[in-house]
């Protein structure tokens, strides 16, 4: 099969097209013709510092297409079926062996690209609100509002009833999220995004943290959130190793929450989660827009465009 491969990790000129073996599937997996591959933060983080150990080390977490083959201890799917899936490798080829435990049916009439990137992003959006205990009538603080996650969150945590501001880079990119749900928009500049939270709400402070940026951001986010309010780490492209002030969370007596949705999918709770979720998006109930759609052989372009500023939607790749 052919697969979009890199020998060292760097800027998204290091992936190529290559012939790899096949996957083989166990007894606990599914073997699928890839349909879409959906890009992911954590792909790109991959790409950028981890090592390839050689052509069936491929990088992705989340595609979908047709299954080919059901391995022998698994039930509840056939042959012709079409799953999404996920896992931590494999999902940038033609063909992709993945647990059965972390797949989902696609419901009929949902576009394959958008339950590609059901699992990943929407996931663990939905994942993070029940972590956080968001209830209606709260206010969500979103850093990173436009991002996989972030643009899921908006759209959640707007249905369960509650005030949600979303921060990013660019004022226009942020108003078109008040079409999914965004209330108020904060643009980060050299003023602390919590100074400017604070004066939009009148020296009052958010309920609930959703920070998929970490580094000083994180920082400077739970400076907005109020005494005893709560804060779920989601993303560390800002920074994995920046100083949080233990006395500050002692004193405000907040909660702070890391979620990485990867390791519980396959927990019953967690698969029925989204297996919600891709029913919502068939009732258009949550949407995920599609920004730019590649070819499998063009993986660089693909990924140069998923670390663009400014875009609103997943980036997708067909074999």
């Amino acid at each position: 099969m052919k697969a979009a491969i890199y020998e060292q990790p760097g800027n998204p000129s290091v992936l190529h097209l290559a012939e790899v073996p096949d996957p083989v599937a166990g007894d606990d997996d599914l073997l699928i013709r890839v349909e879409a591959i959906s890009i992911e933060g954590g792909d790109l983080i991959g790409r950028r510092s981890s090592t390839s150990s050689g052509p069936s080390d491929i990088l992705g977490y989340a595609a979908a297409g047709e299954i080919l083959q059901v391995g022998r201890s698994v039930t509840g799917f056939k042959v012709g079926q079409k799953v999404t899936g996920f896992n931590f490798k494999g999902s940038h080829a033609e063909l992709r062996a993945v647990p059965a435990a972390t797949s989902w049916l696609v419901p009929d009439g949902l576009d394959i690209k958008v339950a590609a990137a059901i699992p990943s992003g929407p996931g663990t959006a939905a994942y993070t609100l029940q972590l956080g205990a968001l209830r209606s009538g709260e206010t969500v603080l979103i850093q990173g509002a436009a991002g996989g996650v972030g643009l899921a969150a908006v759209q959640l945590a707007a249905r369960a009833g509650a005030r949600v501001i979303g921060t990013g880079t660019r004022a226009d990119t942020l108003e078109e999220l008040r079409a999914y749900g965004l209330s108020d928009a904060i643009v980060t500049t050299d003023q602390p995004a919590s100074d400017q939270i604070r004066a939009l709400l009148g020296g009052n402070k958010v309920d609930l943290l959703i920070d998929n940026i970490g580094g000083p951001a994180l920082v400077d986010g739970l400076q907005a959130v109020r005494d005893g309010g709560r804060a779920i780490i989601v993303g560390v492209f800002g920074g994995r190793n920046q100083p949080i002030d233990a006395g500050h969370l002692l004193v405000h007596r907040q909660t702070v929450i890391g979620c990485l949705l990867g390791p519980v999918m396959g927990e019953p709770e967690v698969h029925a989660l989204i297996d919600d979720l891709l029913q919502q998006a068939l009732r258009g109930e949550i949407k995920v827009p599609i920004d730019a759609t590649f070819a499998l052989a063009d993986a660089a372009a693909a990924h140069r465009r998923a670390e663009e500023r400014g875009r609103i939607g997943r980036v997708v790749m067909v074999p």
